[in-house]
């Protein structure tokens, strides 16, 4: 062979060899490079180059998510160095397509194959080995605890080598293939030790594709410790750096994160969406794992039918694949659906129990814990109650040392527990305690949509201690657990997300996506800001307290106070009037058939375009529907609330109701609050001295421009924001601090996505992110267009919407509609509206007084009045 071609061999063999080293860090650029190297390895016949550069393309394909090109090259190479006799290259070839067999779960051969590669390997490489034996066996689910112990012996052995021969790079990966078992394992301080350290190598080496996985698994740690932002935030720093292949942390991580963080329409698409990326990639036992996790939301979601089929589908492929521990965890998930499903048996118990045990003896401690507060749950539901006292004996670490979510639902097993035991007095400490939990975990929390759905962690919690109080039939216990079922996410205190430079530049971008109706666009820029605007921190300050019946007495005055709630399908009501509670039930009746007629009605009406005869109609059928809604909500309570101002604190549906249009209430003073603790938090703060007054007008609003010169004529000093002037730079600037702000603008109030509900200015929408900036909410806001006093509800009656989060930033009252309203009537009843404020009538009884001489009865004062 000439010099010039032992240069050309030894240069194709030295790039195939680089190649290797980059696919980590680079694994498009060690793609190309080895795919070079072979090229000109196979011009030269050069067979021991081949094989090097086929395993460097492999392992590139691989890390790249083309699992099964990476396979035709492993196979390929292996064929070429057996002819040629490399037994080494042969071996470095199986132990790549073993990790390739094991992902793709077909562990039984992906063993074989590194059993095959181990045996032909000695020293260094062997002990690199050991990075494919422990990812093999963490995936396989072994079912003999020896082969644990084995596997984490060799580990420690080839970790030994790997430092001595001074070999960081594979010693981060064997570490981190290690801390992935100690993590599933249930020991997350030997796993987050592990992570670490395998990050700080990495880290040394700029390896910014694995720096950012590595961080991915360090944050699953602290999501499994309940830390759900520390994980929102290793993703979205993330996002920019991973591909979206299986092999990376990011998809698996987005789906728990979001799961745990109770946003659950997002977790499941998520959720979908990684499934469908593993099955187009050929990754079985991933879509087996993405299966379980669509169950478990399934089971959140209090949707049994899917999260049984899921769990299904995932035991059947985990079996089928010799995933003892993964087909036992979906089992239990499957024993959850069904006693969401109410279909639970004695042979259902059996299944739990040998669940638990299968993964209790494979050390996968946590999740058996976990199962047995299912199985003391099942226990229960079919009178077993020795059977269920062991089992939470058995699940108490969880209690101490789980997650909030883990402690939480041991507490409510516990009470369940404590009431079959006919100690009702017991269970209720426990669910006191199990809430108390919950208070501590979302005031952890800063996002307040984060803390909207955290509330539904524990929802089953004030349900029953409502329904002990209601057997009780005391209306100060009842008045007390319907406090803690209700919009608990607004009584914290409030969080200015940071200056964030890069947020700001998206809201800016969305405008023009929405200004020039690119939907694309606006769904991925809306998304980006969901992302980021969720990891804004907690801030300090303890939640407003849950008052007492003589504390809301003092502060109601003479005014009545009325609280509903729905329980198990039936109405109640709590009245507190001159200082004396008393509970109603007001029956089985729904009002959610009559609301909806009540609210088409009134968006018939407001968008004109009808004849007379027809308005008239539509009149009689609205007039028809407020009086069966009246005689259903207030009529049964008008002998003790009287003709009492009201403070009314709706539920569920009603939170929609436009409550002067029923005819009992009309024309009187009354204030709709998401709780008594908020409307006493908002009462007991005195007026402030400010004298700012902000007008803006949006556009296209016919009667806007009129409308803020006449109140501005009212009010000379205000600050007057309208035409082209009233973009959204210009209308946070004169909202901040305002004593009083009117807005006279078009908006649209999302249900899709309640915290984008928003303001139309003249550079595009102005949503609930973006008000968020503000140092100094406005103490008064009147919103005198469109439907901005809706919210979305959430479990555990929490809201969130453009209102909603104005309360919870400070604003003291909001004057708003409920449905849309005619502009030129609104107009007029908001000029009335203002000479009664300024005629010293408090925000509640100018808005009654306002609307009896009018026909608008869509508005509705909200927080304090």
């Amino acid at each position: 062979m000439s010099s010039e071609a032992t240069q050309r061999d030894a240069s194709a063999l030295e790039s195939a060899e680089e190649a290797h080293l980059l696919v980590e860090a680079r694994p498009r650029q060690a793609l190309a490079l080895a795919n070079r190297a072979l090229a000109a390895a196979s011009a030269d016949g050069d067979v021991t180059a081949q094989v090097a550069a086929l395993r460097s393309v492999a392992w590139a394909q691989l890390k790249l998510g083309d699992a099964r090109a990476a396979s035709a090259a492993m196979r390929t190479g292996i064929r070429l160095a057996n002819r040629n006799g490399d037994r080494q290259g042969a071996a470095l070839l199986r132990r790549l397509l073993a990790a390739s067999l094991s992902l793709s779960g077909r562990t039984r051969a992906a063993r074989r194959e590194i059993d095959a590669a181990v045996a032909d390997l000695s020293g260094l490489e062997r002990a690199r080995s050991q990075v494919h034996r422990v990812e093999i066996h963490r995936t396989s689910n072994a079912a003999d605890p020896s082969i644990d112990r084995a596997v984490l012996s060799d580990a420690a052995r080839g970790l030994q080598t790997l430092r001595r021969a001074g070999d960081d790079v594979w010693e981060a990966r064997l570490l981190y293939n290690r801390g992935a078992l100690y993590f599933d394992r249930g020991d997350l301080d030997r796993a987050e030790s592990d992570f670490r350290r395998a990050l700080e190598i990495q880290t040394r080496h700029g390896a910014e594709f694995v720096v950012a996985d590595y961080t991915l698994a360090l944050a699953e740690v602290a999501l499994l410790r309940g830390d759900v932002v520390t994980s929102l935030k290793a993703i979205e720093d993330a996002r920019d750096v991973l591909p979206p292949s299986p092999l990376s942390n990011l998809g698996r991580l987005l789906v728990l994160a979001l799961t745990q963080a109770r946003l659950l329409p997002e977790a499941r698409a998520a959720g979908e969406e990684y499934v469908t990326l593993c099955s187009r990639t050929g990754r079985a036992d991933y879509v087996a794992a993405g299966l379980l996790d669509l169950a478990a939301i399934g089971v959140m979601a209090r949707d049994p039918v899917a999260a049984r089929a899921f769990a299904s589908s995932a035991v059947r492929s985990f079996a089928a694949h010799g995933k003892v521990a993964s087909a036992a965890l979906a089992r239990g998930t499957y024993l959850r659906a069904r006693l969401l499903e109410g279909t639970v048996s004695r042979s259902s118990l059996r299944s739990g129990l040998d669940a638990a045990a299968v993964l209790e003896e494979l050390g996968w401690h946590r999740d058996s814990l976990r199962i047995r507060i299912t199985i003391a749950r099942v226990a229960l539901e079919i009178g077993a109650l020795h059977v269920a006292r062991r089992q939470l004996e058995l699940a108490a670490p969880l209690g101490a040392r789980g997650t909030a979510s883990d402690r939480i639902e041991v507490c409510h097993a516990q009470a369940l527990l404590e009431l079959a035991a006919g100690r009702p007095g017991a269970a209720e400490r426990r669910l006191a305690r199990g809430m108390r939990l919950l208070d501590e975990y979302r005031a952890a929390l800063g996002a307040i949509e984060l803390r909207a759905a955290a509330s539904s962690i524990g929802a089953d919690l004030p349900r029953l201690g409502l329904r002990l109080a209601l057997e009780s039939r005391r209306p100060a216990k009842v008045l007390a657990w319907a406090e803690r079922l209700r919009a608990n996410a607004l009584r914290l205190p409030p969080v200015r997300p940071p200056a964030d430079k890069q947020l700001r530049e998206l809201q800016t971008q969305l405008r023009r996506a929405t200004a020039d109706s690119r939907t694309s666009d606006q769904t991925r820029l809306e998304a980006a800001i969901r992302s980021r605007a969720r990891i804004v921190e907690a801030a300090s300050g303890a939640p407003a307290a849950l008052p007492d019946a003589r504390q809301a007495a003092r502060l109601l005055g003479n005014r009545a106070l009325v609280e509903y709630f729905d329980l198990d399908g039936a109405l109640h009501a709590v009245t507190l009037v001159d200082g004396r509670l008393e509970l109603h039930d007001l029956g089985a009746a729904s009002a959610a058939g009559e609301l909806e007629w009540l609210r088409f009605a009134y968006r018939r009406l407001a968008a004109g375009r009808m004849s007379a005869e027809q308005r008239a109609a539509v009149r009689a059928n609205a007039e028809t529907a407020a009086t069966t809604l009246d005689q259903l909500l207030v009529q049964p309570l008008l002998p003790v609330i009287g003709e009492a101002p009201l403070v009314l604190v709706p539920t569920g549906v009603l939170h929609a109701l436009p409550w002067s249009a029923l005819p009992s209430v009309r024309g009187r003073p009354l204030v709709v609050a998401p709780s008594l603790a908020m409307w006493c938090e908002l009462a007991r703060r005195p007026p402030s001295r400010r004298r700012k007054t902000a007008l803006v007008a949006g556009p296209r609003l016919r009667h806007a421009a009129r409308e803020v010169r006449e109140i501005d004529a009212l009010r000379p000093r205000a600050t007057v924001v309208h035409g082209r002037a009233a973009v959204s730079a210009a209308t946070l600037a004169a909202l901040d601090g305002a004593a009083l702000a009117h807005l006279a603008c078009h908006g649209h109030f999302r249900a899709d996505s309640p915290l984008f509900s928003s303001l139309e200015l003249a550079d595009g929408p102005l949503n609930v992110y973006e008000l968020q900036r503000l140092k100094r909410a406005p103490e008064v806001v009147v919103l005198s267009a469109c439907d901005l006093a809706l919210s979305q509800t959430h479990p555990g009656d929490e809201l969130l919407g453009f209102a909603a989060a104005l309360l919870g930033m400070g604003t003291r009252t909001i004057v708003a509609s409920v449905v849309p309203v005619p502009d030129a009537a609104a107009r007029r009843l908001m000029l009335a509206f203002h000479r009664d404020l300024l005629a010293g009538f408090g925000p509640a009884a100018a808005l009654a007084r306002a609307q009896a001489g009018a026909r608008t009865p869509g508005f509705i004062c909200l927080g304090a009045g």
